[in-house]
């Protein structure tokens, strides 16, 4: 070994040596100890004298485990994916970590990601039980490998939506501790329009009504359908069916719109059209209990605390006295007009009774 460079005290300074190989170390200390060697095939070694990589650097763990820990980068390396780094201990292989390839796990059964297919996965217990991947589109899956609905575990899409599919267990648990207040919160373009509450032993759900789908007696959509039209229950069933099967429906029967005054069979009022995507049917969304709109006919004039029954086209009038009976829909709640339809309809605020 031969000196190229030499400075400092006799007990202290840098020492720069080559060898008759051409490899060059830099040394320091009053007994010069090598800190950096580069080597023939010009790999750099910090704390190491025979680095195997591009660049290799051995210390002890600063945070406070035991042996010698390295950190290896490679070029290439088929064992890794190429473009990585690996973490050693005591000479044992802890992980791998790709660029554009895949960490093989960590050997004390720890936590392990890797780089597959454009996917990003987190394995535990050394790399066999895949626990969550984040797929090239920006969705999460977490306990499953499909992305779908249908496979148990849980989907979080990159614009928003949450799926939480389980064979037999509950899905999802709701625990505020301490105090009293709201549970779910629901929010349409910003704005507040409901909300699950809990007092005590109650639980409250605020700023809504039960509701159930229905269909059209020839199954089509009819856009001319207003919200807060009063619909009369059919003795049809709705049908709905996937992969050409007729799926199992025990209890949503057809509607039409009621035509008949005093009408006993009301069905409830019309929301809104809902369409299914599996089915590829046009499916009517129908307020049956609490809190709602209901059409009344342009001339027609009711008062707060009216208990209402169909008018025989589709719109609701007082019923003349306040018993509720069979053919009762709603009671008025207030006086205020929330809209005026073409037709001069128009709908006030009421509560639905059990349609």
């Amino acid at each position: 070994m031969s000196t190229l460079i030499k400075a400092g005290t006799a007990t202290s300074g840098a020492v720069v040596e080559a060898d008759a190989t051409g490899q060059i170390e830099l040394q320091t200390g009053s007994t010069p100890t090598t800190a950096v060697t580069i080597n023939t095939s010009q790999n750099v070694g910090i704390g190491t004298s025979s680095p195997s990589a591009r660049l290799q650097v051995s210390g002890e763990a600063i945070f406070g485990g035991a042996g010698t820990y390295q950190t290896v980068f490679v070029n290439n390396n088929s064992t890794t994916g190429g473009g990585a780094f690996a973490v050693q201990q005591n000479g044992s292989t802890r992980g791998y970590y790709g660029i554009s390839g895949a960490w093989l796990g960590d050997t004390s059964s720890d936590l392990g990601i890797a780089a597959v297919s454009s996917n990003i996965r987190f394995y535990t217990n050394n790399s066999s039980s895949e626990r969550m991947r984040i797929l090239s589109g920006g969705n999460v899956l977490i306990g499953k490998t499909a992305d779908n609905t249908t496979t148990a575990g849980v989907r979080f899409s990159s614009t928003g939506f949450g799926a939480f599919t389980a064979s037999d267990d509950l899905q999802i648990w709701c625990n505020r501790l301490s105090t009293d207040g709201t549970l779910i919160l629901f929010q349409q373009d910003n704005t507040t329009e409901g909300f699950i509450s809990v007092s005590g032993t109650t639980v409250s759900y605020n700023g809504g009504h039960l509701a159930r789908l229905s269909q059209l007696p020839n199954n089509q959509k009819d856009d001319a359908l207003l919200k807060g039209t009063v619909m009369s229950n059919l003795d049809d069933m709705c049908v709905w069916i996937k992969d050409d099967e007729v799926l199992p429906n025990e209890q949503l029967n057809k509607m039409k719109v009621s035509d008949v005054e005093g009408d006993t069979n009301v069905a409830g009022v019309f929301v809104s059209w809902d369409f299914d995507e599996q089915c590829q049917s046009d499916d009517m969304n129908v307020a049956m209990t609490g809190d709602m709109i209901i059409r009344i006919a342009e001339g027609v004039v009711v008062q707060k605390g009216d208990l209402l029954m169909s008018a025989g086209d589709g719109t609701a009038k007082p019923q003349g006295d306040d018993i509720v009976r069979s053919k009762t829909i709603a009671k008025v709640t207030s006086n205020h007009v929330t809209c005026t339809y073409e037709d001069g309809s128009y709908c006030v605020p009421c509560v639905l009774m059990a349609c």
